[in-house]
């Protein structure tokens, strides 16, 4: 076998839109199994509603000590090789970390929208 053969199980090779489309299908998958099954053990949509309304406070905690340890890997490992690799590009990278910073900020309002809307769902809905 020659070392090419195997060149396409290397997830470095593969398209970046396929593999965004295949976490986006076992995502829907693997949460629509998991609700079946809170439903089943639960009894019913309305009791597995009632148990979510019930376990949101713990589910906030848990999402936000998530996004507190991501930060806290990101900004202490990842962010300094990133910038690292960064300034060795020819113009010191100020456009790459001006791109970066833009990056940092549409994440952090992406998680300020994801949460806004739980707490509107968490009220009543709109």
């Amino acid at each position: 076998m020659t070392p090419r053969a195997f060149t396409w199980l290397n997830p470095a090779r593969w398209p970046s839109l396929l593999v965004a489309m295949a976490v986006l299908v076992v995502m829907f998958l693997l949460s629509g199994a998991i609700l079946a099954v809170s439903v089943r053990l639960l009894g019913g949509l309305e009791a597995h509603h009632s148990a979510w309304q019930a376990a949101w406070p713990w589910l906030l905690a848990w999402r936000l000590s998530l996004y507190a340890a991501l930060a806290l890997v990101w900004w202490r490992k990842l962010r300094p090789r990133a910038v690292a690799r960064l300034r060795q590009d020819h113009d010191d990278g100020r456009q790459a970390l001006a791109k970066l910073r833009r990056l940092e900020v549409m994440a952090l309002g992406i998680l300020a929208l994801i949460e806004v809307t739980n707490l509107i769902n968490r009220l009543g809905g709109a």
